[in-house]
């Protein structure tokens, strides 16, 4: 952990003006982090890439990996995001859930909840800047690498599709045309010898 993960501590105490509510709000915003983190090592382990650490800082955290491919790289740079936003599905159905007119509830819940969904939200949006340190940075070139993979699905779909009657008859074609070709060569080396 970096010394300026303490920041966000003062981020949601300018946010929610009560030491308790900011308490509360910091353990939540400690563990999105890490559930953000721990997307890119799902991520991570599904392409087969080592980890090599996990660095949590201010507003954002860094995983270090081995070697990737730009493909891995972009798939590895939504996972943070990806994890973002399951945790922001479950959290919006605990709001609906959750009985905010208990106090006890309401004084854990809401600064939980809070971090949880709208400054989840704002952390997204950071997240996906396609600037410095942020996942954005990556996570963008998977647009062209798919639009790529797409251009050579249709080339390959466009070739024509050979009936069985029309692979036999390359086949046999092709099999001549070897024969002539290798019956040619083995002439030419023959007649060379007989020059030599």
């Amino acid at each position: 952990m970096h010394w300026s993960l303490l920041l966000s501590f003062a981020w949601l105490y300018l946010l929610l003006w009560t030491l308790l509510a900011t308490a509360i709000a910091s353990v939540a915003l400690f563990a999105l982090f890490v559930a953000h983190e721990f997307g890119h090592v799902a991520m991570l382990r599904w392409r087969r890439i080592p980890v090599a650490g996990i660095t949590l800082s201010g507003i954002h955290g860094e995983t270090s990996y081995g070697y990737a491919r730009p493909q891995d790289e972009a798939w590895v740079a939504w996972g943070g995001v990806l994890a973002q936003l399951a945790v922001l599905v479950v959290a919006s159905i605990l709001a609906a859930v959750v009985d905010f007119s208990n106090p006890l509830a309401s004084l854990i819940a809401a600064p939980v909840l809070f971090v949880l969904t709208k400054f989840n939200i704002f952390l997204i949006v950071i997240a996906l800047l396609p600037i410095g340190p942020f996942d954005g940075r990556k996570a963008w070139t998977a647009i062209p690498l798919i639009r790529s993979s797409l251009r050579r699905r249709v080339r390959v779909n466009r070739a024509p599709k050979l009936t069985p009657e029309q692979q036999r008859e390359l086949e046999a074609r092709s099999h001549v045309e070897a024969s002539e070709l290798i019956e040619k060569l083995t002439k030419k080396t023959d007649a060379s010898r007989e020059d030599a």
